[in-house]
């Protein structure tokens, strides 16, 4: 439902005078992605009574952004592939992809000062600055182990918020007053998907993530699955594989296992379906109609996706 009109849209919008930006930006959008944004977005319009095409454009915009913090976080993380694939970074270079990334942010925010409203603007531009802070903090703590309370603090700036944007600004395109708890579902849910996100770094297929088992270990980043399990485990042992500049592949694999065999990926998998359930309980309160069922759809597949 709705796919098909964002995949043109998403193209469509681009729309840049200068071939090379218009290259890169189709490198990107084509390789694919589950497009859950826009569907949020035109999804919570339609649950909230109004016309889902009439968010579609803001769906676009969302989705824009978050193809350009692809962008430049697989420039800031040195990155060679993306969703199976060489990354645009590879293709056309760091500066190229950088400034492809300023373009779609500002693509994004020229189709919010058309189709929107000051008040989802100000949401919009709240979550992108959430969305640079939270990876910044984790830059800073590359190689560290790091608390929960920190982990929640990256995952719902890096990705939470936006979905919780989503949600927010679809609602009030439908004439729904009540944005924050809109906001507060996207969130949950977002949060949820970070988790798997997470999770399929120590069992994920790579054909399907597009990437290798344990990258995350690799580039030192303490995820849910090895912070649940961490007081059963050598801390020491931990700390010298996450802040060695480049750890055997071996001591990953090692790692790797032993966070799966002391029940870590159970226990993300779980959390994650908590946070699930979580905004399957605010969502009751939103009318029972076809756009409410087509949610419900998706917000099983994000805790079920390539698991």
């Amino acid at each position: 439902m709705f796919l098909k009109q964002i995949e043109e849209r998403l193209l469509s919008e681009l729309d840049p005078h200068v071939k090379l930006v218009l290259e890169t930006g189709r490198y990107i959008v084509e390789a694919g992605g589950k497009r859950l944004r826009p569907l949020f977005t035109v999804l919570s319009c339609g649950m909230c009574g109004g016309k889902p095409e009439d968010a579609l454009p803001l769906g676009v915009g969302l989705e824009y952004i978050h193809v350009a913090s692809l962008l430049h976080d697989d420039v800031v993380d040195g990155a060679s592939k993306r969703r199976g694939r060489d990354s645009a970074n590879l293709v056309f270079g760091d500066e190229v992809a950088v400034l492809t990334g300023d373009y779609m942010y500002a693509k994004a925010l020229h189709l919010f000062s058309t189709y929107g409203t000051q008040l989802m603007i100000k949401i919009v531009s709240q979550a992108v600055m959430d969305m640079a802070q939270a990876q910044v903090l984790e830059l800073t703590k590359v190689g560290e182990i790091i608390s929960e309370e920190e982990y929640f603090q990256i995952i719902d700036g890096k990705t939470a918020v936006l979905f919780g944007s989503c949600f927010a600004v679809g609602g009030l395109k439908g004439g729904c007053s009540n944005w924050e708890k809109l906001f507060e579902i996207g969130l949950r849910i977002g949060r949820a998907f970070q988790l798997i996100d997470d999770l399929l770094d120590y069992i994920g297929d790579p054909s399907k993530t597009g990437k290798p088992v344990g990258n995350d270990l690799k580039e030192g980043k303490s995820t849910y699955p090895l912070l649940c399990v961490l007081e059963k485990m050598d801390k020491e042992f931990v700390e010298n594989i996450l802040s060695k500049p480049e750890p055997t592949d071996e001591e990953i694999e090692r790692l790797r296992k032993e966070v799966l065999n002391l029940g870590g990926g159970e226990e993300t998998k779980n959390r994650a379906k908590r946070e699930i359930q979580e905004a399957k309980n605010l969502l009751k309160t939103f009318p029972e109609n076809e756009f409410k069922r087509e949610i419900l759809k998706l917000v099983d597949f994000v805790v079920e996706r390539n698991l």
